[in-house]
């Protein structure tokens, strides 16, 4: 691979939040200096407990960073708060004083790590990065949970979207018998033969429903090759630019490493993604998409092996998906556009997420409502065995 990267993941929440609270100026900013060297750490500050303790309860943060002594509330007791309110916050207490008393207190209240002052820097940041190990750990055991339960639930789907498919297809094969009769034995421009030409038509979009379902219930893979992913890539995205007032951003990348996939199900994955980002944008917009080559590590947020993947992005400046939709936008049915339409089936996320799967790739999204939607597709490159 040429100029592989690691992952970076945009989608997902990469920083690790610290709320930091202390009473003197001057080493609140000494401190807060020191953090912006730290890109990784997202940190809010506050100058005494009872503003610290408010801050948290408006915006909990996954650490607290706090001085001991302060006026009005001191920074156990706002601790032991936080504590009451997040059991799982890592916290971290200063304190210029090593009584056995505020270590006893600090053991109470389950503080994480305790630094003595004056804060030397390489003590304080390998505290902190303990605790921020602890915070990526959980994260990543709540995306590995969460990919579980979702992994059940499709399945679980898949059984029951096969076995209507398979009961739809039956009764859809008499009625549509029966329009094709009817269609011979009517007058070709009577209102007889208009109605059948319109159910026909419906039936036939019914047909396409029916084989959503079924693609959603293939439990494998039946055509695996070898492929480099860029011309299904450029087919896709030559049919996107023949729809009016959408422009489409697509360089294609020099070198891009070869996929193991079925190409038929890829092509349909990609296909169902910009035809979403397109009707996201139904007064006209800009779908941007990029592919390059990633490498993924241990403790990326990604539920997957390390190792090389090819990442496909796709970004939108449509409508967005509200945040109550997020937890759920895999599942069928669930769609941003309205219902009772053929734009509104609410399949096309769940068979993508579905073939991703299969090919023991990943899917994640990220979407803010009215600004747009990023989804990030990431499939194993060729030597990663399936």
């Amino acid at each position: 691979m040429n100029a592989l990267k690691k992952a970076t993941m945009p989608h997902l929440p990469q920083k690790i939040s610290i709320l930091y609270v202390e009473d003197d100026l001057s080493t609140r900013q000494l401190v807060q200096h020191a953090f912006s060297l730290k890109p990784e750490y997202l940190v809010i500050t506050a100058s005494d407990g009872i503003e610290g303790l408010k801050r948290f309860k408006e915006q909990p943060t996954d650490l607290v960073l706090t001085d001991i002594m302060m006026p009005k509330l001191n920074g156990l007791e706002m601790a032991r708060s936080i504590r009451a309110i997040s059991p799982d916050c890592q916290i971290i207490v200063m304190s210029a004083f090593s009584e056995t008393t505020y270590l006893v207190d600090s053991i109470d209240i389950g503080v994480n790590q305790f630094v003595i002052k004056p804060v030397e820097f390489k003590r304080l940041f390998t505290a902190i990065d303990r605790c921020g190990e602890v915070i990526r750990m959980k994260r990543q055991l709540q995306i590995q949970e969460a990919e579980v339960l979702r992994a059940k639930k499709m399945e679980a789907i898949s059984v029951l979207a096969g076995g209507m498919a398979h009961d739809f297809n039956n009764l859809l094969q008499v009625i549509l018998g029966y329009i094709s009769i009817s269609l011979c034995n009517s007058e070709p421009g009577s209102k007889v033969h208009e109605m059948l030409t319109i159910a026909e038509r419906s039936s036939e979009e019914a047909r396409k429903l029916s084989r959503r379902l079924l693609s959603l219930a293939r439990g494998g893979l039946f055509n695996i090759t070898n492929l480099d992913l860029r011309p299904i890539l450029k087919e896709c995205v030559d049919l996107a630019r023949q729809c009016e007032n959408i422009s489409i951003i697509y360089q294609e990348p020099t070198s891009l490493s070869n996929v193991n996939i079925d190409p038929e199900q890829i092509y349909q994955m990609f296909s169902n993604i910009i035809t979403n980002a397109r009707e996201s944008m139904p007064n006209g917009g800009t779908i941007t998409i990029v592919a390059k080559d990633k490498i993924v590590l241990n403790n990326s947020l990604l539920t997957l092996p390390e190792g090389e993947y090819v990442h496909v992005c796709v970004q939108d400046t449509g409508c967005g998906i509200s945040p109550e939709l997020m937890p759920d936008i895999f599942d069928p049915y669930i769609t941003t556009k309205p219902l009772g339409t053929t734009k509104g089936v609410g399949l096309g996320l769940t068979l993508s997420h579905a073939i991703v799967r299969k090919h023991k790739g990943r899917i994640a999204i990220d979407s803010r409502l009215n600004e747009g939607t990023t989804v990030h597709i990431y499939l194993p490159a060729a030597k990663a065995a399936l």
